[in-house]
């Protein structure tokens, strides 16, 4: 495993070499590099993600994947903007999609705390 080609995501957090910081409590969605942290700083992604669907003037939607994450005893939700990146990540980790039920949506508007 020593000569493996560095994966897009690695390739990807190399290019913007850049560290930030999220919290639920002042940003209700992660950028897509905070998520690509979280998975290079040894956090499991769960293999089944949900996804929240958003209709605007019922022709334009807007996607929100939330991701499981977890580390030793520590599990969090990280719900990040779908956008080219995080759709690579869930293809690239053979992520499966389920819908979130409309009432579970409104219910994890806090989903990204650590318990």
């Amino acid at each position: 495993m020593l000569n493996r080609r560095p994966s897009f995501l690695e390739m990807e957090l190399r290019s913007t070499d850049t560290r930030r910081h999220w919290s639920p409590s002042s940003q209700l969605y992660a950028p897509a590099d905070v998520l690509i942290q979280f998975i290079t700083d040894n956090w499991e992604l769960s293999p089944v993600i949900g996804l929240e669907e958003h209709w605007h003037a019922g022709v334009r939607r807007v996607d929100i994947f939330h991701f499981e994450l977890t580390k030793g005893e520590r599990t969090m939700v990280v719900p990040v903007h779908s956008n080219p990146i995080v759709r690579r990540l869930i293809e690239e980790h053979e992520l499966k999609i389920v819908m979130l039920p409309r009432e579970a949506v409104t219910a994890s508007a806090g989903a990204g705390r650590t318990e």
